[in-house]
């Protein structure tokens, strides 16, 4: 599905400001881990320790998601098959083994039970791992076109992959630092203080999210605006997870 402009420039919110932290303009599996990090840090104790169990292995399935979905490097694109993270072809001695060409590709070679790894040469400074601890890199292209693929069938929250659905009551319980269920107005002002949100008005998005006090900033609504956040093709109470009135 062909996302407008806006829903793209959502995106790219999420992914310069909660992903990138690096901001070399891709994602790697540090990157995660430092979101965990920080998360840890501004988290004031709300999550326990199962929760960021949780945290971790849900990221781990949305980095498969993206190795998946999207090729790993653009400038050498690695394929994955239903084994490993690259594509391999098994050799007479079954040693995986790497051999970059002349014209900079890497051809992979392993047999079923060996990792493939490669690895590229000095002049091109990239690294691809099977597993989700090492060195691949998705771009924002990329990591667009994973979520044109997603969001092209999703009508509900339940539409949404199982990583997205079991992250979503962890990062309300981040905001949620009374564990009282509900956010209310200074829990929201410290979740846009501590994530460095650009909200210039705090009360006045609070009042987005409660529709005028007329809604409850619980779980349900959450996920809804969660939900909208993700997919609305224009400015509605979406935005207000961003720190921003519609």
């Amino acid at each position: 599905m062909e996302l407008n402009t806006f829903q793209k420039q959502k995106i790219k919110f999420t992914f310069d400001f909660f992903l990138d932290y690096n901001k070399d303009g891709a994602i790697q599996w540090d990157d995660f881990q430092e979101m965990i990090k920080r998360y840890k840090e501004v988290n004031k104790g709300s999550l326990s320790d199962a929760d960021y169990k949780l945290m971790l292995a849900s990221l781990k399935d949305e980095w498969k998601d993206l190795k998946a979905l999207a090729h790993v490097n653009e400038d050498h694109p690695v394929h994955a098959n239903e084994d490993h993270g690259a594509r391999v072809h098994a050799n007479e001695d079954h040693g995986a083994r790497v051999h970059a060409n002349e014209d900079h590709g890497a051809r992979v070679h392993a047999n079923e039970d060996h990792g493939a790894r490669v690895h590229a040469n000095e002049d091109h400074g990239a690294r691809v791992h099977a597993n989700e601890d090492h060195g691949a890199s998705v771009s924002f292209d990329a990591y667009l076109a994973m979520w044109e693929k997603t969001l092209a069938t999703c009508q509900s929250v339940s539409d949404l992959p199982t990583w997205c659905q079991k992250m979503i009551p962890i990062l309300f319980k981040g905001m949620d630092v009374s564990g009282d269920g509900i956010v209310d107005l200074e829990e929201f002002g410290n979740y846009c203080k501590n994530f460095q949100l650009d909200c210039e008005d705090v009360p006045a998005v609070y009042d987005v999210i409660t529709d005028g006090g007329k809604v409850t900033f619980d779980m349900n609504r959450y996920k809804d605006l969660y939900f909208r956040l993700l997919t609305s093709p224009s400015a509605d109470a979406g935005n207000a997870l961003m720190g921003k009135k519609p």
